[in-house]
């Protein structure tokens, strides 16, 4: 699927807020750098990925451009099928405390379809 099946209209956006576990943010970034362009292969598209300069230590928030609702089972079946899922896995595991996870929708005022 690619970015253009999605308009405007029907935009949708996966906001995730992770807690990492001290120490453990470079575990937790080369594995998310590998498995993004697998989402991405699903017609996701990562807007930002930030962590704060100011603010709660071993934080990091993703904005995700979702095709919809439903893709986010197919996508994370594609991630789970991947021969790199098990270290994936792993690598969560241990360098994430805590994830909260929740689908958007612009508001009317939004820049960003």
């Amino acid at each position: 699927m690619t970015d253009a099946a999605v308009t405007d209209d029907s935009a949708v956006y996966l906001h995730v807020t992770i807690q990492l576990v001290r120490g453990k943010h470079r575990v937790f970034a080369a594995a998310m750098a590998e498995m993004a362009p697998v989402l991405e292969s699903q017609g996701w598209r990562l807007v930002g990925a930030f962590t704060p300069g100011i603010g709660r230590l071993g934080a990091v928030y993703h904005l995700w451009r979702v095709p919809s609702a439903d893709s986010a089972v197919e996508a994370l079946a594609a991630v789970r099928a991947h021969p790199d899922a098990a270290r994936w896995h792993d690598a969560f595991a241990e360098s994430v405390a805590d994830e909260a996870l929740e689908l958007v929708r612009p508001m009317p005022y939004s820049r960003t379809p």
